[in-house]
């Protein structure tokens, strides 16, 4: 993530079919929808205006899918 802000990393995530599925979610509309959601957020741009929301960001979505991706049944074909 490194000289990406939560808004950012979050939007390119939401495009990558492993993060959309992590979220439980077939659309990279419907991954924003679900971050918005979780995050308890008007827009995305908020986890970078609102140090509450990045924090629930951090909690809620950027730690537990760090998590999922490292988990041996959620690597990708590409990792194998």
């Amino acid at each position: 993530m490194a000289g990406q802000t939560p808004c950012r990393w979050t939007a390119l995530r939401c495009r990558e079919r492993d993060f959309q599925q992590f979220l439980g979610v077939d659309s990279d509309v419907a991954a924003a929808a679900k971050v918005r959601e979780l995050c308890e957020i008007e827009s995305r741009a908020d986890l970078d205006r609102d140090p509450a929301a990045a924090a629930r960001w951090n909690e809620r979505i950027r730690q537990r899918y760090l998590q999922y991706q490292q988990h041996p049944k959620n690597q990708t074909t590409q990792e194998k």
